[in-house]
């Protein structure tokens, strides 16, 4: 039985299908591609982080979800200085999320 499932897979994922002894169809994507496909994969592994229950799960997830923003860093030229730096200005400004703050409205008040 054939299963489709058109998506980025690890690099050495080809080589354990056919270590099972199954057959696997594969392409090498071109780099706009690729660099759609890691966005879609990062929220393919957010969702995963998301379902995980326990620690263990959620560690594994965080785990895939990190390895797919190294491979976003790499692709993009961004150094992990300018995202920390990013990262940084961005709790200066506007927190981070220590308070456990749900924003439930926002009225304009000049209307």
């Amino acid at each position: 039985m054939k299963k489709i499932y058109n998506k980025l897979v690890r690099d050495k994922i080809p080589d354990i299908i056919l270590k099972d002894q199954k057959i696997c169809k594969t392409k090498i994507l071109l780099e706009q591609d690729y660099k759609e496909l890691l966005k879609r994969k990062l929220l393919e592994e957010a969702n995963e982080v998301c379902q995980a229950v326990s620690k263990e799960e959620i560690c594994k997830e965080i785990a895939d979800v990190w390895e797919v923003v190294d491979a976003i860093m790499d692709t993009f030229h961004l150094s992990k200085e300018e995202v920390l730096k990013e990262k940084e200005q961005k709790a200066f400004r506007n927190g981070k999320f220590e308070k456990r703050i749900f924003l439930e409205s926002v009225e304009d008040t000049y209307e």
